[in-house]
């Protein structure tokens, strides 16, 4: 089986898992906002639980799995198993003291971490406080999740993607579970907080218990000399800012948005959740199963390969991505009305929420394509291309930020009388929070940029014009299905107090609609992507299916 048809069926199985753990997290989501809205408990948690899912970002969907697949893949093709293990087993014990030190860390540092990344909430002494000691509950989850990342990392380079795509489902289910049981506790919020620590549990014992199945347990093993730790240590570093640069730009947003009026950084909160939903189930999945193609093309030096295998992957990616795009920012405000509009979540809060979704979208397509180049630089073992790319792409979306946010008042804090005088001196719209969201789709469309310029050099020319067709069949399918969408929505008004069985179908018939319009569009432009997609997906069902006699 070809490289790319190996891509293909893997990602399609992370995918489904992925499709699945992305609906329980708008479940999720859309139960917060039942029971929190925008309010200021809401802020609080958002906050606290921001810089341990940044880290989660870097960790499970970016710097662990591509500083140790590389490294792990090399090891199991080159020696024997029993030191690709005994590597694993080293890595999973430094990480364990590190993670362990950082955790304890983040625990006694919570206050000025909150004063760091929430300057506003200083004029809050109740929302300050409170996000103070939410922060200290959800730190523990670092440790779990890095955890969780390594494992998965070790499963994934054996080509064992199921149980890591579905680690996150749990995540989600326990903190269903906790805003549920939210009346129940005090303050609410709190149980939030514990449904982050019990999901993680679960999450990493999903991973011990499928790393067993295959016969690998990462028992302690003390040897901070050995070989894979410096190796891992020279790609890791650089990597949690490389592969993350969208993460961290989504901080610098929190950080600005709580100088904002209140609910600007639950609105992009809400908004980043449905943005992650194509991101995560098409482009993660890509991300996920190509790295460990183009790790073992790497280090075949099969360089024809990679550069067929990254043209498939980024033409696959824009297939759905392109219409995504569209999608998202037609159906902005339809979308965020069904999944939260109701008990603490008012129109305005839709309304709020939908500006910034809308401006997220239009950074969907370079986000989605960044998932895919930089796992092959990781595959290169070059790790300080993503970073300086990474770093300009960060300094643009703090200028653009400060530049589209509009200005805010001077407050009680240092911080915020600095951001005072650059957003009045800067300033060029007024957009407030969807001015954060749209600064960090341009800084990731810059990143993207320099990415692709640098990669051209590495590995020659990528045949970039192979597949200009392909873009433009996926433009013009996309603009044939814009009218019909936007004729479709156009028929409700979603903010009536119609059923929600209704609205939720009449947004399924837009979608649907939208779907078709383009796949037929782009089969009658000419397009195999469609038909290979669709291939790929009865092909999966078919194995899904019990035998028949």
């Amino acid at each position: 089986m070809s490289e790319n048809r190996a891509i293909a069926r893997a990602a399609g199985l992370v995918a489904v898992f992925t499709l699945v753990s992305r609906v329980a997290g708008l479940v999720r989501d859309a139960t917060v906002g039942y029971f929190f809205g925008t309010g200021l408990a809401a802020d609080a948690f958002f906050v606290a639980f921001r810089i341990p899912n940044l880290l989660r970002r870097f960790v499970a969907e970016g710097a662990m799995s591509t500083a140790f697949i590389p490294i792990f893949t090399e090891y199991w093709a080159t020696r024997s198993r029993h030191e690709a293990v005994h590597a694993a087993r080293v890595l999973a014990t430094m990480l364990t003291l590190v993670v362990g030190a950082i955790v304890l860390l983040g625990i006694l540092l919570a206050e000025p971490l909150t004063a760091l990344f929430a300057p506003g909430f200083a004029s809050d002494p109740e929302k300050f406080a409170l996000t103070v000691r939410l922060t200290r509950w959800t730190f523990p989850y670092i440790a779990l999740v890095s955890l969780v990342a390594l494992c998965s990392g070790v499963l994934n380079s054996l080509r064992h993607f199921a149980a890591p795509a579905m680690s996150p489902i749990f995540l989600n289910l326990a903190m269903i579970l906790g805003a549920a049981a939210s009346p129940w506790v005090s303050p609410p919020v709190q149980a939030l907080a514990y449904g982050v620590l019990i999901g993680g549990l679960v999450q990493i014992g999903l991973q011990v218990v499928s790393l067993g199945r295959v016969g690998i347990v990462l028992v302690p093993a003390w040897e901070p000399r050995h070989e894979a730790v410096s190796r891992s240590a020279r790609l890791l570093l650089p990597t949690v800012f490389g592969a993350a640069v969208y993460q961290i730009n989504l901080l610098v947003d929190t950080i600005l948005a709580s100088a904002l009026p209140p609910g600007s950084v639950s609105y992009l909160w809400y908004a980043d959740r449905v943005f992650e939903f194509p991101l995560g189930l098409f482009a993660v999945a890509l991300g996920t199963a190509a790295l460990p193609s183009f790790s073992a093309q790497a280090a075949r030096h099969e360089w024809d390969a990679m550069r067929s295998s990254l043209r498939f992957a980024i033409r696959f990616t824009s297939l759905i991505v392109a219409p995504a795009t569209a999608g998202l920012a037609l159906l902005a405000f339809p979308i965020v009305a069904v999944l939260f509009q109701r008990g603490a979540f008012s129109v305005e809060e839709t309304r709020q929420t939908a500006y910034a979704l809308t401006a997220f979208a239009l950074g969907l397509w370079p986000v989605a394509v960044l998932r895919v180049v930089v796992p092959a630089f990781y595959a290169l073992q070059d790790t300080r291309t993503p970073v300086w790319t990474a770093a300009a792409a960060f300094v643009a979306n703090v200028g653009f930020s400060l530049s589209l946010m509009g200005p805010i008042e001077q407050g009680e804090s240092r911080i915020l009388h600095v951001l005072s005088f650059l957003t009045s001196s800067l300033q060029v719209a007024d957009f407030r929070h969807a001015g954060l969201a749209l600064s960090t789709s341009l800084a990731a469309t810059l990143n993207l940029t320099l990415l692709v310029l640098v990669l051209r050099r590495k590995l020659g020319p990528l045949g970039i014009t192979e597949l200009l067709p392909s873009f433009v069949r996926d433009l013009l399918a996309t603009g044939a299905m814009i009218p019909v969408v936007w004729w479709l929505q156009s028929h409700v008004v979603w903010t009536a107090s119609e059923p929600l069985w209704w609205r939720a179908s009449w947004l399924v018939v837009c979608v649907a609609g939208g779907v078709l319009i383009y796949g037929a569009a782009h089969v009658l432009l000419g397009g195999q992507e469609v038909g290979r997609v669709w291939e790929l997906a009865r092909e999966r069902y078919r194995r899904l299916l019990p035998l028949r006699p």
